[in-house]
């Protein structure tokens, strides 16, 4: 027979499983990526112009986390871990390196490994 510690351990297990966060991904098709970088910092930057049906993956992704971390990915190696401000709705984005490189990879050989997948996740940051 279970204690009454047991007992009030599961409910308050019960109780707060409606507000854990389930971690989500979705995956971008991309249609053409560009390594390059940024005019006034010179930091390197990949800009990533998306599939039409990838546009509207991103927006509905995005509207639904409008100020919480997401992530982006490219072939395991993060890219970008950012708040999100507004939902991201254009058909194309640029990532830019962070304080530490594309996780030592240049923007080039992260733009061809893009390409050669076809493709970019984002998922929430928790994940």
């Amino acid at each position: 027979m279970p204690s009454l510690r047991q007992a009030a351990c599961a409910a308050v297990i019960a109780a707060a499983l409606p507000f854990a966060t389930h971690a989500e991904s979705v995956t971008l098709q991309v249609e053409q990526v560009t390594p390059g970088a940024d005019p006034h910092t010179n930091a390197r930057v990949v800009d990533i112009k998306l599939k039409p049906d990838s546009v509207k993956t991103l927006a509905n992704f995005t509207r639904e986390r409008v100020g919480q971390r997401v992530q982006f990915r490219a072939n395991g190696i993060l890219l970008s871990s950012a708040t999100l401000m507004s939902p991201l709705d254009g058909e194309s984005l640029r990532i830019t390196a962070g304080e530490h490189g594309f996780g030592g990879k240049s923007a080039e050989e992260i733009a061809q490994g893009i390409m050669k997948d076809g493709a970019l996740t984002m998922d929430d940051e928790n994940r």
